[in-house]
């Protein structure tokens, strides 16, 4: 009975906001009670729904913003993609955007990212002569979300989104995968098991690995912070150390977690670029044999063959192109819808290829 009437009172707001009552935010939770003859929880429900539903965007107390779909904006043809990274083997990901966006006669422009200007402009963004954007690697901040959503730019995110409500992405389902790839390597007799990536900014993603790995390392009685490893953004590692940024990565990410009293007896590394390095200075500074005597479990873009494979022990399948179908298809029917459509959120399985 009492979600029925959360349920109607969120009608009645989505009504006012239709009707243009309120135009870029909505009046304080005190104000809309008042408003409403309602009491302040039960609006704050209603509230959070709406931002759900991707309707409104809360920014903290700042209060909450409306979104809006402006019929009258121009149309471009062309479909803005934010933060790709460029590939060494080519980038067929990009690739796979143009021809999806040619199906719908639109063209694709690459936009190159700057966390200074996220921070301080993100509604340079809303501005772009673009019908729609696509970010990927954890772009999308909360400021940005908001002033796509006032100017009524649809958007989607290539990564799951944890600090935005409502927002539409696709991503991959890393923490089951991680959970297949430790269950895996368990399964052969192994209890400390490092994990090796990049830290996440603007993403709630790695919170979520990390938990995972801690639950399994107190099971199996093992210090679970000497066992993991994350010291950097990609960008800033990028920023440091070029194109060879994730070999160096996976260099020192190695040399540190060997050097250690108990070292890890397998890993599960993040990407196969990382891993290439990691494998690199395993070698030559132990004896061990791989992936016999330290197998290694890492993730590859569709499973992909790169020269160093054959020193690991199984590789987690990344449907990039599946992905990349899947948000382009989400994005072009926001672009062409005439009203706010519901939140589409799609995790994609990996599947561990054995070596």
């Amino acid at each position: 009975m009492l979600e029925k009437k959360y349920l109607e009172l969120v009608k009645l707001v989505q009504a006012d906001i239709e009707a243009k009552k309120w135009l870029k935010k909505l009046p304080g939770i005190y104000a809309l009670a008042k408003h409403y003859s309602v009491a302040p929880a039960t609006i704050s429900k209603a509230v959070k729904i709406l931002s759900q539903r991707g309707q409104i965007t809360i920014q903290g107390t700042k209060g909450a913003y409306i979104s809006s779909i402006v019929k009258n904006r121009p149309r471009y043809r062309v479909i803005g993609e934010v933060g790709l990274v460029q590939h060494r083997d080519g980038n067929n990901e990009l690739k796979k955007m143009e021809s999806e966006a040619a199906r719908h006669k639109m063209t694709v422009l690459t936009i190159g990212t700057s966390i200074e200007l996220a921070n301080t402009s993100p509604e340079f963004y809303a501005h772009l002569p673009v019908d729609g954007l696509l970010f990927t690697n954890s772009i999308l901040q909360k400021p940005i979300a908001v002033g796509l959503r006032e100017a009524g730019v649809p958007f989607v995110s290539v990564n799951r989104v944890f600090d935005v409500e409502g927002v539409d992405w696709v991503d991959y389902d890393s923490p089951n995968a991680l959970k297949d790839a430790l269950a895996t390597l368990s399964a052969q007799g192994h209890k400390r098991i490092a994990v090796v990536g990049f830290k996440q900014d603007y993403s709630g993603l790695f919170n979520e690995l990390r938990t995972i790995h801690s639950s399994f390392c107190q099971e199996q009685k093992v210090d679970a912070d000497s066992l993991w490893y994350e010291v950097s953004t990609n960008t800033e590692f990028w920023y440091l150390h070029g194109d060879n940024y994730c070999r160096v990565y996976g260099i020192q990410s190695c040399k540190t977690l060997m050097n250690q009293n108990q070292p890890p007896t397998a890993a599960v590394i993040l990407a196969h670029t990382i891993a290439e390095g990691f494998c690199e200075a395993l070698t030559s500074i132990t004896n061990l044999k791989l992936p016999d005597e330290f197998p290694i479990i890492t993730m590859s873009q569709n499973g992909n063959s790169h020269q160093k494979m054959s020193c690991f022990y199984g590789i987690i399948t990344l449907p990039s192109m599946e992905r990349t179908v899947k948000a382009m298809d989400i994005l072009f029917k926001k672009i062409n819808a005439d009203k706010i459509l519901p939140p589409v959120q799609v995790l994609l399985p990996m599947k561990i290829r054995l070596k």
